[in-house]
């Protein structure tokens, strides 16, 4: 980010096996906590697509967006850093898989639900976690890339195809 004026935009996913969901330990740095598999979009990529890339890159695992779960904000106190979070709702493939260590320091693992108030989860949303996974993770649908050129948007008005 090059000013405090920008919004930084992440997505991430909530991907629960049982009573489990998916974290990754972080130990770069000096940090000790825990976090949703996610990261930033790369130039010309959607947020569906970066959640794939993400949870992949971070555990080994594929998994496929079903909706939005959750959106955050967080604007520092100190730095003004303003960071806004898509939460995507996910469903994995291949349930006898096993998240492996892909980057170092970053080590993911399936938590139990029960156990999110024991770890330092950033951010703090523990008890959404918790809410979303008794609720059998309810979604707003995800509408994805909208943009259309203006010349195939007149033509969709007037009934061509």
């Amino acid at each position: 980010m090059t000013s405090a004026e920008e919004i930084e935009i992440r997505c991430s996913a909530v991907v629960f096996r049982a009573d489990r969901v998916l974290l990754v330990h972080r130990t770069l740095g000096g940090a000790d906590d825990w976090v949703l598999p996610g990261g930033t979009p790369r130039y010309g990529e959607t947020m569906v697509a970066c959640v794939r890339r993400e949870i992949l890159e971070e555990t080994g695992l594929t998994a496929e967006p079903t909706g939005v779960a959750l959106v955050l904000e967080a604007i520092a106190p100190d730095t003004g850093m303003h960071t806004l979070d898509l939460v995507f709702a996910a469903r994995e493939y291949g349930l006898q898989r096993r998240a492996t260590e892909r980057e170092s320091g970053l080590d993911p693992a399936f938590v139990p639900v029960d156990s999110l108030g024991e770890i330092d989860l950033r951010p703090p949303i523990g008890g959404h976690l918790r809410s979303a996974r008794a609720s059998r993770l309810r979604s707003a649908p995800y509408l994805g890339n909208l943009w259309r050129p203006a010349e195939a948007s007149v033509r969709a008005r007037r009934g061509h195809r």
